[in-house]
């Protein structure tokens, strides 16, 4: 029901439906997508019965691109921007403006509740920008000094801002943490907080990936979590463990490291080739290229390995230098490639299709009790 071409509501399409479970989109259309999603959350917030607690998870479009805003905040965000000359980087601006001027609005209603004393916001995005080089280069992005971004497992994708706010965390104003965060350890954070404020919680049945990050939330406290699982395909992995990083196969498209949008060019550092033809390469600029990787001789795989605290722009890979390192990270891919669930393909339920509730896709049915769905599991040679 959103035409991606402009961000703006364009009513609801006939072959993919709308995903508002309101039909505001009928009633809507040609309106800005970022401020009709902001109204619906002050809704939302302003008739909530307040005796009772909220969960509200709000998304916006901004600052993902196509960068493209009503036309009166080029007056309202520009102003004193001179010093930005790309068109790209400008549109971000504003766009930037947009996701302001939302949370703004949706935080002041909050404020405005007799829930506010008691609420938690949480910002946080799912990777990070496309630079100008990458694909979708029309974003104006830039995730400087991290290398890369979007569609990569290059830290410029893996590595994005967040920050919470609100009166429970009002004493750690301003303070930062560079600790270790992983999206899975949400739920056992906000768990914790939650049962900590009201004695009340929801027992956990099943082992789970996330970890309680209270602590570092609500003291600033270190970050418990000391690995991450970023990527386990056949086709290419990626893992944390402690300061480093290991990519094996294909990182992505693009490298990341050209047009920085005027910040300082940053290079791939090789190790001085001690052949006379590798120097003679290196005199002439040519030490490598994209391929600041190494062969593994026990199986072919092209190996990076990173200090990413270090070296958060990925210049250097230690893989030759780390060889033990390099065989305990992959063995403890090996290991996740063990326990790993097989992928499910859920065959389609016609009764569940956005024509059957006028256009709009909702819940089809209060219970799956007596429903049958077509599975198939797929082994582990597909992942």
């Amino acid at each position: 029901g959103v035409d991606q071409s402009d961000m703006r509501s364009s009513g609801i399409n006939a072959e993919y439906g709308g995903d508002f479970k309101e039909e505001i989109l009928k009633k809507e259309s040609g309106q800005y997508l970022t401020k009709l999603l902001t109204d619906e959350a002050i809704r939302v917030v302003e008739e909530h019965d307040q005796s009772k607690p909220m969960f509200l998870y709000f998304s916006v479009p901004n600052v993902h691109a196509p960068s493209q805003t009503p036309d009166y905040y080029g007056e309202k965000y520009l102003n004193g921007l001179d010093h930005v000359t790309d068109y790209d980087r400008k549109e971000l601006v504003l766009n930037l403006g947009g996701l302001e001027e939302s949370v703004y609005n949706l935080t002041e209603a909050l404020r405005k509740s007799n829930m506010w004393e008691n609420t938690l916001v949480i910002f946080i995005s799912d990777n990070g920008g496309t630079p100008v080089d990458g694909p979708m280069s029309f974003s104006g992005s830039s995730n400087y000094p991290l290398r890369s971004g979007k569609n990569t497992l290059f830290e410029g994708a893996l590595r994005t801002p967040a920050f919470v706010y609100g009166p429970l965390v009002d004493h750690l104003k301003g303070q930062e943490s560079d600790g270790t965060f992983h999206v899975s350890d949400w739920f056992p954070t906000l768990r914790s907080i939650i049962q900590a404020k009201t004695n009340k919680t929801v027992q956990i049945v099943n082992e789970i990936d996330g970890v309680d990050q209270s602590d570092m939330i609500l003291n600033n406290g270190a970050s418990v979590r000391k690995e991450i699982l970023h990527q386990l395909n056949l086709g290419n992995q990626a893992y944390r463990m402690g300061d480093y990083k290991i990519i094996i196969g294909n990182p992505g498209e693009y490298d990341g490291y050209k047009k920085h949008l005027e910040r300082p060019e940053i290079k791939i550092k090789y190790d001085e080739p001690e052949d006379f033809l590798g120097q003679i390469k290196c005199t002439l600029g040519l030490c490598g290229t994209f391929g600041d990787y190494i062969i593994d001789p026990t199986d072919g795989a092209k190996v990076r390995l990173y200090n990413v605290i270090t070296d958060p722009s990925e210049t250097y890979n230690l893989a030759a230098k780390k060889p033990e390192l390099v065989r305990e990270m992959r063995a403890k891919l090996a290991k996740f490639q063990e326990i790993v669930m097989p992928a499910q393909f859920n065959g389609k339920i016609s009764a569940a299709h956005h024509k059957h509730s006028g256009g709009i896709w909702m819940p089809w049915k209060d219970d799956m009790e007596g429903v049958e769905i077509t599975q198939k599991i797929i082994t582990k040679t597909e992942l």
